[in-house]
């Protein structure tokens, strides 16, 4: 007789519970852990039996890093569904922050980029594409999107992230995990719940958030993608929040997850986040203890390789019954995810090959790179004519650029911009790289003066590094040794001026007289206060992604117009960090006299606290004009949805797309209200002299604060709502 759970007729729900209900502890177990096979065991053409053997009791997941063939995760398949005793199939988990993460997969702009095109509806898109690659190549997981907040630009792990602002990542995200699940992958979204702010700026520090701005920041973008998007993952932040690490919190994990958010998922452990109670944390002094904190917590997987869900946590819980229950729960979980993801019924993936690198994806990834490059600055020199002589100088002028959780095998077809400019001015284009990322040579510096002098333009092209492929130094391998990696994960820094050498090497460009384009390739904002003051073009394009160097050029020569606004804002410098726009009234200082190197003032002494760029900055070649701000509301009067609308107007000469972003300011609060915060945002194209209205919808959600309680509230008062430079205002009176 065919057992329940093998009929798929039955819910999963009563699968699941016909699955548990014959299994061991020990094979219990086998769920909650990752297999563990080798970067040389996945690429042998058959993988051996004495492998799958060797991972009997840790079956239950398996992290898909190096692009196993479809052959042999088909065979990983049929051994665990014809050899195992239950036939459980494996849930094959992988990356796609920016990209599937495969040999073959497409990288799209790193995270930061895709923000900045502030566009839902277009990340969904690539979201869309990102999943068919993971499904081609039969993944049912990916560990994606990063939801947490960039606030400390300090922090490597910036530029994964959607930006500084709890309203734009939480839109994002949920319009991602909507994206990738169209396929049948399920997302996974990181880090849950506060990461983005370490303290120092070092990866996994802990954050020194209060329980309001937890819940004021940090937590809304988890609670938007979850409760919209309906991911089927979700992973722990590494770190500390209020003195307990997140994995290690039942309060974050359960009451908070679960109970409140509703979600029903399965929560997979951040890579060796159990051991780290032991040996970083220092909360467990064992791994028994760990395993036990994790697993009250509400960890279901344990990822990479067992610790706290070891040998010892399962012999306690033959001995322990309340364990034991605590060990089905996370199996039920397991088990669940499996049949709603049909596992037990296409367990298998195809084998012939189909292309991930379809005309459609790569015009996506060139779109999305073109419209999140931002323009911060531009005195009339950009777009370029096309006739002139340019002298193409910089780090990372031809060094491509993609960002951590990229497949290393995507560097060799980036096509850079110094590969986009020759292919469209030839030997107008002359190179030199000036410096390496955090160093160089005197000759080197030299000979980029030398073009520079002979150019009609010069397009300096600065930034980080950040090709980390499991060794220090890739793509920078100097005669004077500097460290080349300057950004990504574990590459956090004490500056926000730009390394090495860059800053010499502009302004050394700039001496010469001929006119600087300052091209930015960065995974965080620079401290760039004396390129404001002197470059007179600055563009800001993050990491762009394989297509990048194309989307640059065609930005640069006038095809199209830069669009991009920024997620984030750029300090003056290391002091003025925390600076974001959604601060508290208070933080902005009192006197409002700021000094400066020559005259000492107030509230800094030698300095203003404002920043450098603002959150939502970005230029266009083009100009808009904004009309007045309409309110309208339903006949039920304050119970009904507000609807905000603006007319916008290109009153340019070039065709143009317009980020439009609504601000919503509480006048005055029971709680220190934000500055302003945003509520909404559009992408729309207007053709020379078009105009179009731009309608937003805002509920009482967008009016409410966390007040005394940690509750949601909205109380009377009246509201002010920005959008670019038009403001109205808006009375709640119950």
């Amino acid at each position: 007789m065919t057992p329940l759970y093998k009929d798929p007729t039955k819910s999963p729900e009563e699968r699941t519970e016909d699955l548990l209900s014959r299994m061991t502890l020990a094979e219990k177990f086998a769920q909650l852990r990752l297999m563990k096979i080798t970067k040389s065991e996945q690429e042998e053409p058959v993988i051996s039996r004495e492998v799958l053997e060797r991972n009997r009791n840790r079956i239950g997941q398996l992290y898909n890093s190096e692009s196993l063939s479809a052959a042999n995760l088909n065979r990983i398949q049929k051994w665990a569904m014809e050899e195992t005793r239950l036939g459980i199939p494996v849930a094959v988990h992988g990356e796609s922050l920016h990209g599937f993460k495969h040999k073959n997969g497409v990288a799209f702009p790193q995270a930061i980029g895709l923000a900045a095109a502030f566009d839902a509806p277009l990340l969904e898109e690539v979201a869309t594409e990102i999943g068919r690659e993971a499904a081609l190549a039969g993944t049912h997981m990916t560990y994606a999107p990063n939801l947490d907040l960039a606030r400390e630009p300090r922090w490597g792990r910036t530029e994964e992230n959607y930006g500084e602002d709890p309203y734009l990542t939480g839109e994002l995200g949920a319009a991602y995990i909507k994206g990738l699940q169209k396929n049948g992958v399920s997302a996974c979204p990181k880090h849950y719940a506060a990461h983005g702010s370490p303290e120092r700026g070092i990866n996994l520090g802990p954050v020194h958030a209060g329980k309001r701005e937890f819940f004021e920041l940090f937590f809304p973008p988890f609670a938007k993608a979850i409760r919209e998007g309906k991911p089927r993952g979700v992973m722990p932040a590494y770190s500390e929040w209020d003195g307990v690490p997140v994995h290690a919190s039942r309060y974050l994990l359960t009451e908070l997850l679960r109970e409140k958010l509703g979600f029903t998922g399965v929560v997979v452990s951040d890579y060796g986040a159990m051991k780290m109670f032991t040996d970083f944390h220092r909360i467990a002094p064992d791994a028994l203890t760990a395993g036990k904190r994790g697993l009250y917590a509400g960890v279901d997987v344990e990822a990479r390789h067992p610790y706290g869900y070891g040998a010892e946590l399962e012999a306690a819980a033959a001995e322990d019954p309340a364990l034991a229950r605590e060990v089905d729960e996370a199996a039920r979980r397991v088990l669940l995810f499996k049949f709603r993801a049909g596992l037990f019924e296409r367990p298998y993936v195809k084998e012939e090959e189909e292309d991930f690198r379809t005309e459609k994806t790569l015009a996506l990834a060139r779109k999305i790179a073109r419209e999140g490059i931002v323009l911060l600055k531009n005195e009339g020199i950009l777009p370029l004519k096309g006739t002139e002589k340019v002298a193409l100088i910089g780090p990372n002028a031809d060094n491509p650029q993609l960002g951590g959780y990229t497949a290393p095998e995507a560097a060799a077809r980036t096509v850079t911009l110094r590969a986009a400019l020759e292919q469209r001015l030839g030997d107008n284009v002359t190179y030199a790289r000036g410096c390496s990322t955090a160093g160089g040579t005197d000759g080197m510096m030299e000979e980029a003066v030398k073009i520079a002098k002979q150019a009609d333009i010069a397009l300096v092209v600065l930034g980080d590094n950040a090709n980390f492929y499991g060794g220090i130094g890739w793509g920078d391998a100097e005669a004077d040794g500097s460290v080349a990696v300057t950004c990504g994960e574990g590459f956090d820094t004490n500056s926000l001026d730009l390394p090495g050498r860059q800053e010499e090497l502009l302004e050394r460009i700039y001496a010469t007289g001929t006119p600087v384009v300052l091209i930015l390739e960065t995974g965080r904002p620079y401290a760039i206060c004396w390129a404001k003051e002197h470059i007179p073009a600055i563009l800001e394009a993050w990491y762009p992604g394989e297509q990048g160097g194309y989307a640059l050029a065609e930005l640069l020569l006038g095809d199209f117009s830069p669009c991009g606004r920024l997620p984030l804002t750029f300090p003056r410098s290391v002091g003025h960090i925390p600076c974001c726009y959604n601060h508290k009234p208070s933080s902005g200082g009192y006197y409002h006299k700021p000094g400066s190197p020559d005259q000492a003032g107030r509230d800094y002494v030698f300095d203003t606290p404002d920043p450098l760029f603002r959150f939502g900055d970005g230029i266009s070649y083009t100009t808009f004009a904004y009309g007045e701000i309409a309110l309208s509301q339903g006949a039920g009067g304050e119970s009904d949805p507000l609807t905000v609308s603006v007319d916008v107007t290109n009153t340019g000469a070039m065709t143009a797309k317009e980020a439009v972003l609504l601000y919503v300011t509480d006048d005055f609060c029971s709680v220190t209200p934000f500055v302003e915060q945003l509520k909404g945002f559009r992408k729309i194209e207007l053709a020379p002299g078009e105009t179009k209205t731009v309608s937003f919808t805002l509920d009482r959600d967008a009016f409410a604060f966390i007040d005394e309680n940690y509750e949601h509230a909205v109380e009377p008062g009246t509201f002010t709502i920005r959008v670019a430079d038009k403001k109205a205002f808006y009375e709640i009176k119950s």
